[in-house]
């Protein structure tokens, strides 16, 4: 009989794990199959709004002042918006290509419980999310998400909710 293979758990999760809080490890590969994925997951019974991108952004003022905003997959960002609603004057999306510099993580691998623990950057979800008792972010690695409640993660990272879109 073959022994079944272990998926090894994140550093991510494992932060998850330290503080007793409870998810389920999915795999969502937003980046290779787009809204194939989406439909994979609402065929599952989750609905594909509760599903989370993580976007890196940094103010005006400083290159190193960094904040991350978490929104549904298919929503958009208004930078002005943002920036108002922070009491900013501009806000910008953070360099893709020296994301792994700022954040630790890959572009697509990006997560709140991470970038919250070890960075310490402010983290914001979009208001829009309230209504879900679950939500799901990734979990440090692309393709690999975690799903819990969202009243769990707002707490683990200190999260606030924003208005990112009109």
């Amino acid at each position: 009989m073959a022994k079944k293979k272990k998926i090894k758990k994140t550093n991510d999760e494992r932060i998850l794990d330290q503080h007793h809080i409870e998810y389920e490890e999915t795999v969502f590969n937003w980046l290779e199959e787009g809204y194939d994925a989406l439909a994979e997951a609402q065929a599952a019974g989750i609905e594909a709004k509760s599903i989370l991108k993580t976007i890196v952004l940094r103010t005006s003022e400083k290159e190193t002042d960094h904040l991350v905003v978490c929104l549904p997959l298919e929503y958009e960002l208004d930078l002005k918006l943002i920036a108002h609603e922070l009491g900013e004057k501009q806000v910008h999306l953070a360099d893709n290509k020296k994301l792994i510099k700022i954040t630790g993580y890959v572009h697509g691998a990006n997560t709140p419980i991470g970038i919250s623990v070890r960075k310490g950057f402010p983290i914001y979800f979009d208001e829009r999310i309230k209504k879900f008792e679950k939500i799901s972010v990734s979990a440090g690695q692309v393709g690999r998400s975690v799903r819990l409640k969202q009243s769990d993660l707002i707490k683990l990272v200190n999260g606030k909710y924003l208005k990112v879109q009109e």
